[in-house]
């Protein structure tokens, strides 16, 4: 039986190590950054250093569990837990100097998430959750908005299916206060979870982009898949909201 509360406290430590990194990274301004699968998929040497460290870390202090990273090769283990790593989430924006990037790590258990660690090293924001205990904000326990529909703030995208991402969000700004693209899924979805947002619609991106989808779950909000069904991390579309206007936001993708 894993300790989740000392593997969180562990990890929290690690993220403040790498943060150091990836704050130092920020202010280089002339950061180069090479692309992955398209022109806007961007990746820099501090992505890369992040990661080495972080895999480091987790394989020698956790060598039963599986590793999930974004920028390396799956390490696969006889476990029914793997660690899934995001060393920047929102590169684009780390390399154009705007503070909306996070370094993330979950713990899932048979593809659903049972720990959920993000941080922001510029805002100092540390998200954090345990399955059943709560989401907590650099240790203040956190929960989303009750907004309904006309008053919410909502963030959509659909990589690399623009056309998708026009057609949902046609269908529903007329209904909603705004709708934007952060163009980073952990600030978004921590967002739902601290009232900063109400909902998230995505479909295309990665484990590591929506396993902390246990943030806005443990803030008292609702994450399902496009059909409504409970979400996993081998899914590739995800709705999360506040739980008010989920139903409305299920519709939105039909």
């Amino acid at each position: 039986m894993l300790d989740l509360n000392k593997i969180k406290n562990d990890l929290e430590q690690l993220l403040y190590k790498v943060g150091e990194i990836v704050a130092n990274g920020y202010e280089d301004k002339n950061k180069e950054a090479s692309s992955k699968r398209d022109a806007n998929d961007l990746l820099t040497k501090y992505d890369i250093e992040v990661n080495d460290i972080i895999l480091k870390h987790l394989e020698n202090k956790y060598p039963e569990i599986s590793i999930i990273s974004e920028e390396a090769s799956e390490i696969t283990k006889k476990s029914e837990y793997s660690f899934v790593v995001d060393p920047i989430d929102g590169t684009r924006n780390f390399v154009r100097n705007i503070p909306v990037f996070f370094i993330g790590i979950g713990l899932v258990k048979n593809g659903k998430t049972i720990l959920s660690i993000t941080y922001n090293p510029i805002t100092k924001d540390l998200f954090c959750a345990i399955k059943n205990e709560g989401t907590f904000l650099n240790n203040k326990q956190i929960k989303v908005s009750d907004r309904t529909l006309e008053l919410s703030d909502l963030n959509i995208r659909t990589l690399p299916d623009k056309q998708l991402e026009k057609q949902v969000v046609s269908k529903i700004i007329a209904n909603v206060h705004q709708v934007k693209n952060n163009m980073c899924c952990h600030d978004e979805i921590s967002g739902i979870a601290c009232d900063r947002y109400d909902g998230f619609i995505s479909k295309g991106s990665s484990p590591w982009d929506y396993c902390h989808y246990l943030l806005v779950e443990e803030a008292g909000g609702k994450v399902t898949d496009w059909n409504g069904d409970e979400f996993d991390i081998s899914k590739d579309n995800i709705i999360i909201s506040n739980g008010v206007i989920h139903d409305e936001l299920l519709q939105a993708v039909k």
